[in-house]
């Protein structure tokens, strides 16, 4: 990185973000680095967002609101990269608040390890009893399986990771995120899978902090990881192939439950519904461990635990469903997200 400061844009993507926006963008401008500009692209909100986003820019102008007709969080970054100016830029959520040396680590990391992408740990901050419990269930491994980024305390390479700094011709070159064939919300991990496709390597760093607030209710909860599942599919379909097996998991998991339980219920045999006994022991085991942080209930954390595996793993299963019956992914998110 050269001695002058990099020039740098961030992108945030929204829709209906309200209760989060003007926080993520307060930190976002207290970076202890020079930032050249800060993209607030919207989805088409309607619940206020577009205001706070317009206040802050009448007084800070490096923050510009930009349209989104596209909708989906990939059709915004696309939007934002038209028109970025800095060398480098930074995907960031708006559900999100940003360590003050949150770009600057980024940017430094890029440079040390010669990466295509660099992120930080996806770190969850609940601010409700429920959205606690998530927060403890999706750092663990068991939660949320082999995916570094969600626990690892070490810099690592990985298949892929939280939010995200490019340089911006990287991501030109690649032809930026796919907002036509994929389920929304698939752009990140896909990209990454096109970067590691051209041999790059895309880099975790525990020192990129940033915290997360994770959905609060079991309902947003389901429907998150429910579509989870359906951009895994979109992905597989897109590629013929998917970036790791992790996302196998869950459907597996679901057709095990499934069969095992109509099994036992079919042939009136109890035992054959032992695999279901052995993951309801397992997830019980381990919402009671994660209850004894400060905080997390061990019932809601069972719930959450629950949610995480089940709706992610019926998600794929009506995605390969969609698949069948030649019905196409929804590349725009309706409603609030």
């Amino acid at each position: 990185m050269s001695a002058t400061a990099p020039s740098v844009t961030i992108v945030i993507p929204v829709l209906n973000e309200r209760p989060w926006i003007s926080d993520c963008l307060q930190s976002l401008r207290r970076q202890d680095t020079p930032i050249r500009e800060i993209l607030v692209v919207d989805g088409g909100s309607t619940d206020g967002t577009r205001d706070l986003v317009a206040a802050v820019g009448a007084t800070d102008a490096r923050v510009r609101l930009l349209e989104n007709p596209g909708r989906s969080a990939a059709a915004a970054m696309n939007v934002g990269l038209a028109g970025a100016a800095g060398e480098f830029l930074v995907r960031a959520d708006a559900h999100a608040l940003y360590a003050p040396d949150f770009v600057r680590r980024s940017v430094e990391v890029l440079a040390e390890t010669g990466a295509a992408d660099v992120g930080g740990p996806m770190r969850p901050v609940g601010t409700t009893r429920f959205g606690r419990a998530v927060a403890a269930v999706t750092s663990t491994r068991f939660g949320m399986g082999s995916g570094a980024f969600h626990w690892t305390t070490k810099r690592r390479v990985v298949d892929t990771v939280y939010l995200g700094c490019y340089r911006t011709t990287t991501l030109r070159d690649l032809g930026g995120y796919d907002e036509t064939d994929l389920q929304w919300a698939a752009e990140d991990q896909e990209l990454n899978f096109r970067l590691r496709q051209r041999e790059a390597t895309i880099v975790c760093d525990p020192s990129v902090r940033s915290w997360y607030f994770p959905r609060d209710s079991p309902r947003a909860l389901w429907r998150q990881y429910r579509n989870y599942g359906l951009c895994k599919v979109s992905t597989l379909v897109k590629h013929h192939t998917l970036p790791t097996l992790r996302p196998l998991a869950p459907p597996a998991l679901v057709a095990v439950l499934v069969v095992s339980g109509s099994a036992a219920a079919w042939t009136r045999k109890p035992l054959l519904a032992t695999p279901i006994a052995a993951w309801v022991a397992v997830v019980a085991a381990l919402s009671a461990r994660l209850g004894r942080q400060p905080g997390v209930d061990p019932a809601r954390a069972s719930l959450a635990l629950a949610i995480c595996h089940v709706s992610y793993g019926i998600g794929f299963w009506v995605g390969l469903g969609r698949v069948m019956v030649g019905r196409r992914f929804e590349t725009r998110p309706r409603g609030r997200r």
